[in-house]
């Protein structure tokens, strides 16, 4: 993989798509902004010191996130970060195949409204990331994959929550393990909203090397 150039043969690996797939970006990781706070912003979700892939847990299965500093030197050893980014106004399926929510009819919806939207993109995502990530692997490629709020993998029934690390290969968020989500999607210059109004933007990440490097 040349370094200097986005690998864009690899978005063959990025199937298959839903309609609210809006963006995949390239990016070097060197650009991706890290802050404290960003970690210290968990402490207003439920699922701090709850869920096995959030902090301050984290890096009791992933140990490259035990520190500001391995986080970063982790991150920094992958030649690209593939950004893709998730919009959704409550119009648009979820899914690959949108005979599989034929029976909904997708509204208009606005701020509060859009949180039942959210749930059902995660759910989905999260599922979506995993096919990714294993067809990089399959494509020779080293990959680690991050989520939109919370790994859901297993569906809200982690069975290592009390008996960690997690077994399934779960992907942590990329708040969790400490990118300034806000100040990357401000420097990319992507719009999105906060807090949410007219539109939904999630975000994840597939941090990608060739093996072996």
């Amino acid at each position: 993989m040349t370094k200097s150039l986005p690998p864009l043969h690899t978005l063959s690996c990025i199937k298959p798509q839903t309609n609210s797939l809006s963006l995949i970006h390239f990016i070097k990781p060197k650009v991706i902004p890290f802050d404290l706070i960003a970690r210290l912003k968990c402490f207003q979700c439920g699922l701090y010191a709850r869920a096995l892939l959030c902090p301050p847990y984290v890096w009791q299965t992933y140990s490259q996130f035990k520190t500001y500093e391995s986080t970063i030197d982790f991150v920094s050893s992958f030649d690209w970060a593939i950004l893709l980014i998730w919009k959704n106004d409550g119009t648009k399926s979820w899914k690959p195949d949108p005979k599989e929510l034929s029976h909904i009819t997708f509204k208009r919806k606005f701020g509060k409204q859009l949180k039942g939207t959210e749930v059902g993109m995660s759910k989905e995502i999260i599922h979506l990331m995993r096919q990714y990530r294993n067809n990089l692997e399959k494509k020779g490629f080293e990959c680690f994959g991050l989520v939109n709020g919370h790994c859901d993998f297993c569906a809200g029934k982690c069975p290592n929550r009390d008996h960690p690390p997690c077994k399934r290969n779960g992907m942590p968020s990329l708040e969790a393990i400490g990118i300034d989500l806000y100040r990357l999607l401000e420097k990319l210059k992507i719009d999105y909203e906060y807090p949410v109004i007219n539109y939904l933007t999630l975000v994840t990440m597939l941090l990608i090397k060739e093996k072996g490097k």
